[in-house]
């Protein structure tokens, strides 16, 4: 027995995120050091998708396209250290993630209502 799914949509929960630049073989354009190329903007922004493109022609990959990681954001080396700490306590390992910020006030107010 198999299980198909059928109508599947991806939700975005904000509107902000990263452009990326992604080869025509699925690869992320990235550097040595695992670092992503990308652009923070707000989802259909011409001027980021433009922007990453020029990076990726000046960097040697022309080939490809600007694909959009919805809630995503740049963070330093610090903030990832502090990140991995919050998830080790049990925390919500963003304290900027807006979803589950939100989340969790609905989840108090239906608690408390």
């Amino acid at each position: 027995m198999s299980l198909k799914s059928i109508g599947k949509e991806v939700v975005e929960e904000v509107p902000y995120g990263l452009y990326v630049w992604v080869t025509p073989d699925e690869w992320v354009v990235q550097d040595d050091d695992g670092n992503v190329m990308n652009v923070f903007a707000m989802k259909g922004d011409r001027k980021a998708m433009d922007a990453i493109r020029q990076a990726a022609v000046y960097y040697g990959f022309p080939e490809g396209r600007p694909v959009f990681w919805s809630g995503r954001r740049r963070i330093s080396d610090e903030e990832l250290e502090e990140q991995a700490m919050r998830q080790r306590w049990g925390l919500e390992p963003d304290p900027m993630n807006y979803a589950a910020i939100k989340d969790e006030i609905k989840e108090r107010h239906l608690n408390n209502g």
